[in-house]
C-alpha cells in the first residue's frame, strides 16, 4: 500500500460511516482494506473495516459477512453489521466487528509462544473451525492475524468466511500460508488444516517451515511436532481432522474435546509435490492495533497445571517468609484472630482474609527483565468483600495490569471495627513480578 493511500485513510479519523459509525482512529490498513475504532450500536467497543466498492465479487463479499454475522461461537468474533458508505463520493463497502486489543501476528515478532501457550490457543482455535464446518462454512485464512485476544479469550477471526464448497481464490495471489492446492477445486477443511500447520509452527519457532519442506522442523517441540506434521500433508486426504487434533492435544481423556462432524467429504484434489515459495504478507486484521502499543497481552492461564500449582500455593502459604508460588489463579487462607471490638472511637485495623494470585503462566513471566511493581486501590464492604478495584500504578504491561487488577478483585479482607462493628475499608493490593515468581502485600489506607 502506497503511503498516498494511508494519508488518504488517516484523513476519514471523525467521519461517520452511514450516518452511525464514527472512524473515531485509525489502527491500520492492508492493499485493500483500512481499519478504524468505532462503537457499535449497543454502545460496545467495535473495529470497522472499510473495503473499495468496485473491487471483484464486492456483492458476494457483503453476503458473506451478512450470512456471518447471524453466526454465534464464544472463539468466533463476533459480527455486528456489514453495508455499503461513501465518503466523499468515494463508495466503500464496511463490516463491523467485534474490537480485540492484540492478535497473535503481533507477537510472534518479539517472541514465540512456549509449549504451554500453544497448548492453550490451540483448543479455541479447533473449536471455532468445527463450529464453521458445521454451520457449513470453512475460514480460508487461518494464520497468526487472524488468531485474536479479547479479554481472556482467543477468537478466530470472522470477516473473510466462505461457504463449504465455494470455488477455492483463483483469482487471488498465492499467500505464505495457503495450502498446495489453493486456486484449484474448492475450499474445504483440509486447506483450513494445513495453514494451521503453518501458523503453529510459525508459533512456536517464528518462522514458517523452509521452503519445500512438507513437516515440520525438530525445533518444534511434541506433540506440536506431530501435528504439524499431519497438518502439512501435500495430499488434502491424509491430513488430520481438527478432532484428531484436539484428541492428539488430550491423550488421557475418554471423549473427543471436538467432535468430527464435518457435514461433507473435503474435495480431494492432488497437490503440487512441494509447496511453492510464498511471501510473507503484511495483512492487518479488524483488531490490528499499531505496533507501538503491542503488549504481551494473551490469555495464558494453563489449566492442566492448576491443580498442582494450587496445592504449591497452600504449602508455600504455610511456610513462614513463602512468597507466592509459580502463577496460576489460587487462593490461600491466612490465618488471623477475629479483631475484638475496639472500646473507644478509633477502628481496630482490618486483615487480609484471602488473596487471589494473578493467572499469569510460567511462560510468561519468563519474559519480564527486572521487577514489576503494580497497585491496585480496592474497596471492601463491611463484610471485607471487594466491591470496586482500580490500577493506581500499572506497570509497562497491559496484559499484567490486567491479570493483577483481575486478582485483586477476588481479595477478601477481616473488616476493621469500629465503636463495635465492622466497617468497610479501602486498601492498596501491591503486586511484585520477577520472572521466577509473584510476590503480594496489602496495605490498609481506610478507616
Amino acid at each position: 500500500m502506497g503511503e498516498d493511500m494511508r494519508e488518504a485513510w488517516e484523513a476519514w479519523e471523525g467521519r461517520t460511516v452511514d450516518g452511525k459509525y464514527v472512524l473515531q482512529s485509525y489502527l491500520g490498513s492492508s492493499d485493500h482494506s483500512a481499519v478504524f475504532l468505532t462503537v457499535a450500536e449497543d454502545s460496545q467497543k467495535a473495529a470497522i473495516k472499510l473495503m473499495p466498492a468496485n473491487g471483484p465479487d464486492r456483492e458476494g463479499q457483503l453476503r458473506r459477512w451478512e450470512a456471518a454475522r447471524e453466526l454465534s461461537h464464544p472463539n468466533l468474533m463476533r459480527i455486528f453489521a456489514a453495508g455499503r458508505g461513501e465518503i466523499d463520493t468515494t463508495e466503500f463497502l464496511y463490516v463491523v466487528e467485534e474490537y480485540a486489543e492484540e492478535n497473535l501476528g503481533q507477537i510472534i515478532p518479539d517472541r514465540a509462544l512456549t509449549a504451554d501457550e500453544a497448548r492453550e490457543v490451540l483448543p479455541p482455535i479447533l473449536q471455532a473451525l468445527q463450529f464453521l464446518y458445521g454451520s457449513g462454512f470453512v475460514h480460508g485464512h487461518v494464520q497468526p492475524s487472524n488468531i485474536l485476544a479479547t479479554g481472556n479469550q482467543v477468537k478466530l477471526s470472522s470477516d473473510n468466511l466462505r461457504r463449504l464448497g465455494e470455488p477455492s481464490f483463483s483469482g487471488e495471489a498465492m499467500r505464505a500460508y495457503d495450502p498446495p492446492e489453493a486456486g484449484r477445486g474448492a475450499l474445504s477443511p483440509a486447506g483450513d488444516v494445513w495453514q494451521l500447520g503453518m501458523t503453529l509452527v510459525e508459533m512456536l519457532t517464528r518462522q514458517l517451515p523452509a521452503e519445500g519442506a512438507a513437516l515440520a522442523p525438530m525445533a518444534v517441540p511434541q506433540p506440536f511436532r506431530e501435528i504439524a506434521q499431519q497438518c502439512l500433508q501435500v495430499e488434502p486426504g491424509k491430513r488430520w481432522t481438527v478432532a484428531q487434533i484436539a484428541n492428539r492435544l488430550r491423550p488421557a481423556q475418554p471423549e473427543m474435546a471436538v467432535a468430527d462432524s464435518a457435514p461433507s467429504s473435503p474435495v480431494a484434489v492432488a497437490g503440487r509435490t512441494q509447496p511453492a515459495s510464498r511471501p510473507t504478507p503484511a495483512r492487518t486484521s479488524p483488531s490490528g492495533a499499531k505496533r507501538e502499543e503491542r503488549s504481551a497481552k494473551w490469555p495464558y492461564a494453563i489449566a492442566l497445571i492448576a491443580a498442582v500449582v494450587l496445592v504449591a500455593v497452600l504449602i508455600a502459604r504455610s511456610k513462614p517468609g513463602a512468597t507466592s508460588p509459580a502463577p496460576t489463579t489460587a487462593s490461600s487462607q491466612e490465618s488471623a484472630p477475629v479483631p475484638a471490638a475496639a472500646s473507644g472511637g478509633d477502628p481496630n485495623p482490618g486483615r487480609v482474609a484471602e488473596r487471589v494470585v494473578p493467572a499469569i503462566s510460567s511462560g510468561a513471566l519468563r519474559s519480564i527483565k527486572g521487577k514489576i511493581h503494580i497497585k491496585v486501590g480496592v474497596k471492601a464492604d463491611d463484610a471485607g468483600t471487594v466491591t470496586a478495584a482500580r490500577l493506581e500504578t500499572a506497570g509497562p504491561s497491559k496484559y499484567f495490569a490486567g491479570k493483577c487488577l483481575e486478582a485483586a478483585r477476588g481479595w477478601k479482607f477481616q473488616p476493621p471495627v469500629k465503636n463495635g462493628r465492622p466497617v468497610a475499608s479501602e486498601w492498596v493490593v501491591q503486586f511484585a513480578l520477577t520472572n521466577r515468581a509473584i510476590d503480594d502485600s496489602a496495605d490498609e489506607v481506610k478507616p
